[in-house]
């Protein structure tokens, strides 16, 4: 197996990067297609995208993503044909195949793709007789094998679970079968077709005495590895796996794989970037460039997955991993939904990672409570943030909610207003009824007013719907919507003679004033005793039974820690 350029890759950019930029060639344009989106193709990806980038090609890339769609594949493929462009990189092994069946006259250049010679990709590894060439997750399967050995000495009967319509797989297996002997191993194998069938066919693999369940390249495993623990973890068995993806901390429980031998996937998407530059600098003949592999493997163990079955990893064994994952290392949780407490949830996400020292939070952008709502409820996130409560039809979905602090919702303007500090109620309805459209009516400068309010059902609006009297009769409102909280922001520090209202974490750290409301401050002494009554709930939503990083993050809102933070940020803890 050919392993090269990593040595000459600097000379190859900066080299051919010269020769370009010395003549006035339009850019090359690079279509990538995308098979499926796996954590490893998605670093593949980065390391491609990053390796041209940096060696300074002029370049144009269309990425396009097939989403395991053959159809759309072939129209991609069959779009790049009619545009003649210059090169096609493929992620994955049947994006490649699609590429070679419809694109036989242009250069194709693949990454994370495992065996390229078994799959029908390339003739050997050396010269592939075909217009492709490319870097290769290979890891040699009796090396591998001997690595799960030694995590797990007593390893004699080795069962393994695949999809036998996926080449991948197949292929790993394949090697496998025939190197386990050398290494004292016994393969036993079971193959799915279907999700409903992985916990069948892992429980006839235990009553055949396995010692440690190998999931190698299986996609349709590994996004239900939830199943697979199941199964075994009553059993006390050990999981080890040919991908991160396998060993990787489930949202919906506990550890489940516990080694993996894999390679870096983004160094390995920049492994086969001299490829493209050779090929599209000089024009060589991708069948001439022989396919390269990575010197070296990652071994990554999960001890919690160890912990999870009362496994002892020998200590000489743990000395030689890339990574151990201990507690929420390697976890990952989302947290989404409504704009309101986003800037809040953020800041404590990040205070609690740095205190884990492990764990990733992600506070993505707003989609707004009933949005976080039906994500966490279709299990496509870990916690819905929500600023209020479950609605009747809602609390039938099984889910939780948890109020974790009150904020006050605050008249803001730009400090550059001068003159107003207060707001009476009858001015607010005035303002948003267009009765006052001049600062100079309220004491302010001789400027109009321009307001921006929120859509209908958004949370700070309701409480001012019930709480300001006539502020939900207003029959023609002269308010432009703004239909996020982050974006209601932007809006009043950008437009200076703008007034809105948000919550009131949303405006620390920014250049806003935040105006009192009859004469009364939103502090947290007045929210508590019920003077300044424009309050929202911020809560969290959450599906079934907290486990792993959601509880630690949940607890935390509830700790000294996180109730400080939330205060600091004019909330009122819970």
């Amino acid at each position: 197996m050919k392993k090269l350029f990593m040595l000459i890759i600097g000379f190859l950019m900066l080299s051919m990067a010269g020769v370009v930029h010395a003549s006035d060639e339009k850019p090359w344009k690079i279509g990538i297609l995308m098979w499926h989106e796996t954590d490893h193709d998605e670093a593949a990806l980065r390391g491609f995208k990053a390796g041209i980038e940096l060696s300074g090609i002029p370049h144009t890339f269309d990425l396009q993503r097939a989403y395991s769609n053959e159809e759309k594949a072939k129209a991609f493929i069959r779009t790049w044909n009619n545009e003649k462009i210059d090169l096609i990189c493929t992620i994955g092994t049947k994006a490649t195949l699609w590429a070679l069946e419809k694109a036989t006259d242009i250069p194709i250049v693949f990454t994370s793709v495992t065996d390229p010679v078994t799959s029908g990709i390339a003739n050997s590894w050396e010269s592939q007789g075909r217009n492709v060439t490319g870097s290769s997750n290979w890891i040699d399967g009796k090396h591998k094998l001997k690595i799960f050995k030694e995590g797990i000495p007593h390893l004699k009967t080795l069962g393994v679970i695949y999809n036998p319509k996926n080449p991948v797989p197949v292929v790993e297996v394949e090697y496998a079968r025939k190197q386990a002997q050398e290494l004292g191993i016994t393969l036993k194998e079971a193959t799915i077709e279907n999700v409903d069938q992985i916990e069948n066919a892992i429980s006839k693999l235990i009553s055949q005495g396995i010692d440690a369940l190998w999931v190698p390249i299986e996609v349709l495993v590994y996004h239900n590895m939830e199943r697979v623990g199941r199964i075994t973890q009553a059993a006390k068995l050990p999981v080890v796996s040919s991908s991160l993806e396998g060993i990787e901390v489930l949202a919906q429980g506990e550890s489940v794989g516990m080694i993996s031998v894999t390679v870096d996937y983004e160094a390995l998407g920049r492994l086969c970037v001299p490829a493209v530059i050779e090929i599209l600098t000089t024009g060589k003949d991708p069948k001439d460039i022989p396919i390269t592999t990575l010197e070296h493997q990652r071994i990554i163990i999960n001890a919690n997955a160890a912990d999870a079955i009362g496994y002892q990893i020998p200590p000489t064994f743990l000395a030689k991993a890339s990574q151990v994952i201990r507690g929420f290392s390697g976890q990952k949780i989302i947290v989404g939904g409504t704009g309101d407490s986003q800037h809040l949830l953020s800041e404590i996400a990040k205070a609690l990672e740095e205190r884990l020292g492990g764990g990733e939070i992600e506070v993505p952008e707003s989609i707004g409570s009933g949005g976080g709502i039906r994500a966490v409820a279709a299990g496509k996130i870990d916690l819905a943030r929500v600023a209020r409560p479950l609605k009747e039809n809602e609390t039938k979905l099984g889910l939780t909610y948890k109020c974790f602090a009150k904020s006050p919702v605050v008249f803001v303007i730009h400090p550059s207003v001068t003159g107003i500090e207060d707001l009476k109620s009858e001015d607010i309805i005035g303002i948003y009824s267009g009765k006052i459209n001049v600062w100079g009516q309220l004491g302010g400068q001789d400027q109009k007013i321009y307001a921006i309010t929120r859509e209908v059902g958004d949370s700070c609006r309701i409480v001012l719907n019930k709480r300001i009297p006539g502020f939900k009769d207003i029959t023609e409102p002269t308010a432009k919507v703004i239909y996020n909280t982050p974006e209601a922001v932007a809006t009043l520090i950008r437009h200076k003679k703008t007034i809105g209202f948000l919550p009131m974490p949303m405006t620390i750290g920014k250049d806003l004033k935040i105006l009192t409301v009859d004469g009364v401050y939103p502090s947290a002494e007045n929210i508590r005793s019920g003077r300044y009554k424009l309050v929202v709930p911020f809560g969290i939503v959450y599906k079934g039974e907290l486990k792993g990083l959601a509880q630690r993050f949940v607890n935390f809102l509830s700790s000294t820690e996180g109730k400080r933070l939330i205060a600091e940020y004019g909330a009122v803890p819970e």
